[in-house]
C-alpha cells in the first residue's frame, strides 16, 4: 500500500511529475473546492480509484448519483467483491437498515438523540417536547430489550400493552423504568 495517494500530473519546469497526498494528511480531513467544471469530481475520483486500486476501502457520498455511477466502471475486477453500493433511492434493490439492531450500550444515547434529531426535522411543524420525551424513553427501552426491535417497536410500544409489558421487564436504567 502506498503512502501516498498519487492522483494528478503537473508539468514542472518541463518535466511531467505526478503529484498527491500523504495517507496521514488526509486523516486530517481533505476540503476540496472549485468553480462549476474545476474538476473536483475528477480529484475525488482519481483518489478514490487511487486508494482501491492500493487495497485501501473507500466510502463514497455522492448526493448525486453521477460520481459513483462512472467510478464504478474503473473497479478492478480483483476488488468487485470488496464493492458495497448502498443506493437509497433505488427501489429495485433496497437494502434494509436497521439501527436499533445492534447499538454497543455505551452509544445508546448517542443512537438515541440522532433519531430524534432526524425526527425534529422531518415532522418540525409539528414537533412537541412531549412527543420527544415519550420518543426518547421508548427507544431507550427498545435498546434494552433483548428481542428483535426495529423502528416499529416504537408504535408497537404505544400500542400494545402486551407487548410493552415484556419490553418493561427488560429494561435496565431505573430511570427509563419509572417513566413507564
Amino acid at each position: 500500500m502506498s503512502n501516498i495517494n498519487l492522483f494528478a500530473k503537473t508539468n514542472f519546469r518541463g518535466e511531467g511529475k505526478i503529484f498527491g497526498i500523504k495517507k496521514e494528511d488526509r486523516r486530517l480531513h481533505t476540503y476540496i473546492i472549485g468553480k462549476t467544471g474545476m474538476g473536483k469530481t475528477s480529484l475525488i475520483s482519481n483518489m478514490a480509484l487511487n486508494d482501491i486500486y492500493n487495497g485501501s476501502g473507500i466510502c463514497l457520498i455522492d448526493p448525486h448519483g453521477d460520481m459513483i455511477e462512472n467510478l464504478l466502471d474503473y473497479i478492478p475486477s480483483w476488488r468487485i467483491n470488496d464493492v458495497i453500493y448502498f443506493n437509497p433511492a433505488d427501489i429495485d434493490y433496497p437494502i434494509a437498515l436497521n439501527i436499533l439492531e445492534i447499538v454497543e450500550p455505551d452509544k445508546k444515547h448517542l443512537v438515541v438523540s440522532v433519531l430524534i434529531s432526524v425526527f425534529r426535522k422531518l415532522y418540525a411543524e409539528y414537533w412537541q417536547h412531549r412527543q420527544e420525551h415519550i420518543l426518547r424513553n421508548t427507544i431507550l427501552a427498545l435498546l434494552d430489550y433483548p428481542g428483535n426491535k426495529t423502528l416499529l417497536g416504537i408504535y408497537r410500544m404505544l400500542s400494545d400493552w402486551r407487548y410493552r409489558k415484556k419490553v418493561i421487564e427488560k429494561i435496565n436504567d431505573p430511570i427509563v423504568r419509572s417513566f413507564f
